[in-house]
């Protein structure tokens, strides 16, 4: 029986077998600068050509051309088949490989086949709605683009994909696991996830449809809208267009974006090595996922507020893994759609040519944002700016900001590394954990959802299409707890555009199965108690483990 080797999998594999660790176990390897050096273990040499690099986690022989990364090099040396390779560095990591049936790899083969079918719907739809044709004539986008990304359209009703999807003879259960659809209240039927939307099918590097994306043609809410998780797609792992990304083997940099249409504008200016997180933040499976494939890294996020702060968290990500992406500025609430459709491709190639590197797209944020030559202003300036240092791995270019800090703010940089050393130091302290039974008993008991619930709705209600998403996805779970006045006093506030406020799908989320998961513990503990009361008590036993399992599917990011 296979593996499940999928490359979420491979990555977590790779990601704790560092290849200088691996490749020395086979060969004697010398320090050379950032990389270590040997004599070619796959051809006769007197001179060292083989070089491993940690930082990129290859391996490559200047002499004999061989090279790859972990899992080739031991196909390679020890003659192991794929399989056989991964097993071996599973086995090193103590990572648990799963087998998957032939009966589940068929399981996910139907879901690609129905998000094809439904790409393939969606794309003969667009040809004959006019408005859908006009939206995409008006922002630039001509046939050839159309074609290109398989661009369609949700038509104006409530199970036109559904009957579409019926009569091709899927199952209920199958197309419901693709998002496609969603099942009405009481399970009496479904109904599309897409309407009167306009659609951006997702393709992976094997060229699968894996999920969509919708844009509304009216002022309905939510604007935009996305496949949920499922077993073929998982948003926080994949990026729009990194499928047509890689085919151009000659560009080894890429531009990171934040939505659809500055990824399909950008390629009709040639830029076709740029890709989208996809309705998430930033993550760092996304980060892995462009070093695999990259050496130079662009950020072109929105230039408002909301924009600029999205760039310092995807700046920081890539800090993280030691990787020195850059910013491309654009002028006040432009984003990279509206800078090249009004200035054109040469200029935005001069914005990529001019990007900035970490501090000093920081120093000019926050030089904007603090007067530093006032004492107030230049302590909130020093702050922030050790706020994001903390992100830096390298611990000599943490040195060099802090020095440039230094530099800017006239204060010392023995000062500077001492408020950052007690930052961290606090960050380090770790709560005491409550370990008696009967404090964290009352803990429970004295839990104040209410307060979970108002945090939820106030941030929220600073955007209107994050309101409308709470609303249409936690409603009748939070109808249930708190009853159906529980948002009355609460509406998207006016005027705002999150201004100081940051804040995401995936915060609001988190926040929201914080809700869920903590009224089942309070669930949980009165039945608890009342087994107790009556040990023998099967009906009791089976609530409670029912509601152990409802927990531990929140617990995993599911809605129960």
């Amino acid at each position: 029986m296979p593996y499940d080797l999928t490359e979420e999998k491979l990555e977590e594999i790779k990601d704790v077998n560092d290849i200088v660790d691996v490749v020395g176990e086979f060969v004697e390897l010398k320090r050379a600068g950032t990389n270590y050096k040997a004599l070619c273990p796959f051809h006769n040499e007197k001179t060292p050509s083989f070089v491993v690099s940690p930082e990129k986690q290859i391996y490559h022989c200047f002499g004999c051309g061989e090279g790859g990364d972990v899992l080739s090099f031991l196909m390679k040396h020890n003659n192991y088949s794929f399989i056989e390779a991964a097993e071996y560095l599973a086995k090193k990591a103590g990572i648990k490989l799963e087998h998957v049936s032939k009966k589940e790899t068929k399981k996910k083969n139907t879901l690609y086949e129905i998000n094809r079918e439904a790409g393939l719907f969606f794309y003969k739809n667009l040809a004959k709605s006019k408005k859908a044709l006009d939206y995409f004539s008006n922002r630039g986008i001509k046939t050839r683009l159309i074609k290109s990304f398989g661009l369609g359209y949700a038509l104006d009703s409530w199970e036109a994909l559904y009957n579409h999807l019926k009569n091709k003879n899927y199952k209920d259960e199958d197309i419901l696991k693709t998002g496609l659809i969603i099942g009405r209240d009481k399970k009496q039927g479904y109904y599309d996830r897409f309407r009167n939307r306009v659609i951006f099918p997702i393709i992976d590097t094997k060229k699968r449809i894996i999920g969509f994306g919708g844009r509304v043609l009216d002022n309905s809410l939510p604007k935009y809208l996305n496949s949920p998780d499922s077993d073929v797609f998982y948003k926080g792992r994949n990026l729009y267009n990194l499928n047509n990304a890689l085919k151009n083997k000659d560009i080894n940099y890429v531009i990171l974006t934040e939505g659809y249409m500055d990824v399909i504008k950008l390629s009709s200016f040639g830029y076709n090595n740029t890709v989208a997180s996809l309705g998430t933040s930033f993550t760092k499976y996304q980060v892995k996922l462009l070093k695999k494939y990259f050496d130079e890294f662009y950020i072109a996020y929105d230039s408002d507020k909301s924009g600029i702060k999205a760039a310092i968290k995807a700046l920081n990500l890539f800090k993280n893994y030691n990787i020195d992406a850059k910013v491309i500025t654009f002028p006040d609430n432009m984003d990279p759609d509206d800078y090249i459709t009004k200035y054109g491709k040469v200029k935005f190639k001069e914005k990529i040519n001019n990007a900035s590197e970490y501090f000093n797209f920081l120093d000019d944020y926050y030089s904007n944002i603090y007067d530093i030559n006032s004492n107030k202003g230049k302590v909130e300036y020093i702050e922030n700016f050790l706020h994001n240092v903390k992100n830096i791995t390298n611990s000599i270019e943490r040195e060099l900001v802090i020095e440039k800090i230094s530099e800017k703010t006239n204060i010392s940089k023995e000062n500077l590394l001492n408020e950052y050393n007690k930052k961290i130091s606090k960050k380090n302290i770790k709560q005491k954990p409550i370990r008696k039974n009967k404090d964290r008993k009352k803990a429970i008991r004295d839990l104040d959802l209410g307060s979970y619930l108002d945090k939820l709705l106030d941030l929220a209600s600073y955007d209107d299409e994050l309101f409308e998403y709470i609303l249409s996805k936690y409603k009748d779970k939070f109808t249930e707890i708190f009853g159906n006045d529980f948002h009355i006093n609460y509406k998207p506030k006016e005027n705002s555009n999150l201004g100081d406020v940051e804040v995401s799908t995936d915060e609001l989320d988190f926040l929201a199965n914080k809700i869920l998961i903590k009224d089942k513990e309070k669930r949980l503990l009165v039945l608890r108690e009342s087994l107790n009361k009556d040990p023998n008590n099967e009906e009791l036993l089976s609530k409670i483990n029912k509601v152990y399992k409802e927990i531990n599917i929140l617990r995993q990011g599911g809605i129960n």
